[in-house]
């Protein structure tokens, strides 16, 4: 019985790593996370490919997102996911900042208001009254840069509606 149990905790042993390079079940992606990300819990970017973000409202006011298909952008999806203590109930707390780039573009920077030209927004997801949804992004300044498969990205930013653990981020993903 030992030895059974012996072989799942081995294998879940071999996933973990101190490093922040992560690569996609696929091998497609390989993502270097030079910003810090915290201890209890862990952070990830996502490319999704030909893909424009679209910006909704709901009859209750609050914004959120959907995907479509877009041969002329792509989002990138960088979150925050906090690791739940035990069996503790409605303890799920994860940030997540999404946003659109133009895929002939070499070079983005934008600042402020002007971060809503990439659609940008900021999700707090917890069991937190009043104090979850999507935002949009308008303080902040954003620097991407594409070099033949890398993208690199410093994102610097600060949403004043809801508290937030994620202030930067510094990621380069190929």
């Amino acid at each position: 019985m030992k030895k059974i149990l012996l072989l799942p905790a081995a294998v879940l042993l071999s996933f973990c790593c101190s490093n922040k390079e992560l690569a996609k079940a696929d091998g497609a992606k390989n993502i270097k996370m030079e910003s810090q990300c915290p201890s209890d819990g862990t952070c990830s970017t996502e490319v999704f490919k030909n893909k424009t973000l679209v910006v909704k409202t709901d009859a209750y006011g609050s914004i959120y997102y959907q995907m479509e298909d877009d041969e002329n952008t792509s989002v990138i999806v960088y979150q925050y996911n906090r690791t739940v203590k035990g069996d503790l109930q409605d303890a799920n707390y994860k940030e997540e900042v999404v946003f659109e780039i133009n895929n002939n573009e070499t070079a983005l920077s934008l600042e402020n208001t002007s971060l809503q030209k990439s659609k940008m927004l900021f999700g707090r997801i917890c069991f937190c009254r009043g104090q979850t949804g999507y935002y949009k992004v308008e303080e902040g300044q954003l620097n991407l840069t594409k070099n033949n498969n890398f993208i690199t990205f410093n994102l610097d930013f600060t949403i004043t509606k809801v508290p937030q653990i994620i202030k930067n981020i510094n990621t380069t993903i190929n």
